[in-house]
């Protein structure tokens, strides 16, 4: 059985999961030229969602006649979706919830930053300046704050634990998930209104779909109350731009952490970079790691494990149910 792994950098050392398989055979490829020239012939393919674009879609779906799974080394699938999607009768899985721990923290940071004042912190610091009481009296301490989660999958959940510790009553947007004892009450997203009405944090971290694109939009900024704050570490495609920046300029809420944006690299021209109570980071949410973090690859493993012994995969995506 003939394995591709499409690797982002060169030179790319696999031998970690391929010592695992003797009995396959692993191509490493680079982009749609090498994928054009090595996956006829494949069962599997291994790739990232940031390459998953239209030259890769095409070289894919030119040479996909004996191709039966695409693992996706990423947890989102959406760049590929948009570009024109998976051939058809393909199985596609992903690595949701390796990185919910590292993004739940992420977003954390970012909400300490907002509610801890910490651009005023660093602006007065520029200006060598002690402004003790007045960024003092602008501090919001998180406990006894109701922060909702609008989607409770892996990285939800993971929230919702540092909440907890953070003394936090947690509420959450979900079509599926239940109360529990991390989750003190959850709403169906035809009720969102009702539960960023309650929310002083609101946290972004449902999948990007035809459905949820551009969901946060002037309409939920405004249910929300105006010292509220909201992060997203998901996809910058969930909230509308424009009606953030001008929610947040009339004060309607108290301010944004976006580890996501809606173009990326975000150009130089956005207004998000302008607005005090806006704050962005690179897309790094999910970063970090080093050599000892094997947890992508130990995934990826458990995975064709399964595969190869024709038993039921994890974290499959039903893809073909999901529009752009």
């Amino acid at each position: 059985m003939k394995v591709v792994y499409n690797s982002r950098t060169k030179p790319a050392d696999i031998s970690y999961i391929s010592d695992n398989f003797p009995e396959l055979d692993f191509v490493v490829t680079y982009g749609p030229d090498d994928i054009a020239r090595e996956l006829p012939g494949a069962e599997v393919l291994f790739v990232s969602n940031r390459v998953y674009v239209e030259e890769m879609v095409a070289a894919v779906n030119a040479n996909a006649d004996t191709l039966k799974l695409i693992h996706f080394t990423t947890s989102g699938i959406d760049k590929a979706l948009k570009s024109g999607g998976f051939p058809k009768g393909v199985k596609v899985a992903n690595v949701a919830g390796l990185r919910a721990p590292t993004l739940a923290e992420h977003a954390f940071a970012l909400l300490l930053a907002l509610s801890h004042r910490f651009r005023d912190i660093e602006a007065a610091r520029a200006d060598h300046q002690w402004l003790r009481d007045e960024i003092t009296a602008k501090i919001t301490p998180l406990r006894r704050q109701t922060m909702c989660i609008v989607g409770m999958g892996a990285t939800g959940q993971a929230m919702a634990r540092k909440a907890k510790a953070f003394d936090m009553r947690v509420i959450g947007v979900s079509r599926a998930y239940q109360a529990d004892e991390l989750v003190d009450e959850v709403f169906p997203r035809e009720r969102v209104h009702e539960a960023l009405a309650e929310a002083d944090a609101v946290m972004i971290s449902m999948p990007s779909t035809a459905e949820t694109r551009g969901f946060m939009n002037a309409e939920k900024f405004a249910a929300m109350k105006n010292t509220a704050f909201i992060v997203n570490i998901a996809r910058g495609d969930l909230i509308d731009e424009d009606d953030l920046i001008a929610a947040c300029k009339a004060g309607e809420i108290g301010g944004a952490g976006l580890d996501v944006q809606m173009q990326e690299p975000t150009p130089p021209t956005s207004g998000l970079w302008d607005v005090d109570s806006i704050i962005v980071s690179p897309h790094v949410g999910g970063g970090g790691g080093g050599p000892g973090d094997t947890d992508l690859e130990d995934m990826l493993i458990e995975n064709l494990k399964l595969y190869v012994a024709g038993k039921p995969l994890k974290r499959l995506v039903d893809w073909e149910s999901m529009t752009v």
